[in-house]
């Protein structure tokens, strides 16, 4: 009877354990590549079509999973990972030229990643870093690093660098008479000379802390300030800051080059 129980117990914690992290359809696209964030590293990833569908684990973080369509496809795929800590995670892949998500977060707990800092950090004994607070309301001091469509207007405002961090102000405003939502920017390092020939995968910077808020009603602005681990670039990369509307398709990129990036000013 023990040995039942037992047997019984040991298949709901295999199939618990199988069934979390089922997840919705992904969208992939062979012009932008797609990041999934696990709990921890992935230590199997596995494609149905390998033929369609590249994959790549991220070497500098191997909770990282990187997909991209090697050419556009018809018929549905699907990939498979599983992380260190046990957890299985299967998804069904669809082609989508603009996907909706090219970040998806599947962290159970994010640990005050994308926490708001609401004070200065101290390192390494020196005087506090700035916080993020106060780096949102700092004067505008860039005006050349933007676009402008569907009357909306990306800026990056400001760049500062403080020790190990680099810090990034962006703003949006909005003077269409439709409001503009976005869940987050999406920040991907990229060579500014892509092989359209071969499947490239970019890394996408994930920030370390934010303040502020990036969606504007119509007619209104909004701003907000990201943290990252320090940020420095080579000739030929830039970092490319991609907006992609909630449920709708008026999409905004802008480009930060190498130029911009590394004469940050310093804090």
């Amino acid at each position: 009877m023990n040995l039942r129980i037992l047997t019984i117990v040991a298949c709901l914690i295999f199939a618990t354990q199988l069934c979390r992290g089922q997840s919705d359809t992904l969208q992939v696209s062979s012009a932008y590549t797609t990041h999934l964030i696990f709990s921890s590293d992935i230590t199997y990833a596995d494609l149905s079509n390998p033929q369609d569908i590249a994959a790549k684990i991220i070497e500098q973080n191997r909770n990282l999973l990187a997909l991209k369509a090697r050419s556009p496809f018809m018929d549905s795929s699907s990939v498979s990972a599983l992380e260190s800590n046990g957890n299985m995670h299967t998804f069904i892949v669809v082609y989508e030229h603009s996907p909706q998500q090219l970040v998806i977060d599947l962290r159970e707990s994010h640990d005050g990643l994308l926490s708001e800092n609401i004070s200065g950090v101290s390192i390494g004994g020196k005087a506090d870093a700035p916080s993020l607070q106060s780096l949102n309301k700092r004067k505008q001091q860039l005006y050349h690093i933007g676009s402008k469509k569907y009357k909306i207007t990306a800026l990056c405002e400001n760049i500062v660098s403080y020790s190990d961090i680099t810090y990034l102000t962006i703003s949006l405003d909005n003077k269409s008479s439709v409001s503009y939502s976005i869940t987050d920017a999406v920040f991907v390092l990229e060579s500014a000379k892509k092989n359209k020939r071969s499947v490239s995968f970019e890394r996408t910077l994930i920030p370390k802390n934010r303040h502020g808020s990036l969606s504007a009603d119509a007619s209104s602005s909004s701003r907000i300030t990201y943290s990252f681990d320090k940020m420095t670039l080579a000739e030929g990369q830039v970092v490319k800051v991609y907006f992609y509307e909630q449920d709708g398709q008026r999409n905004l990129e802008v480009t930060l080059t190498a130029r911009d990036i590394n004469n940050a000013g310093k804090e």
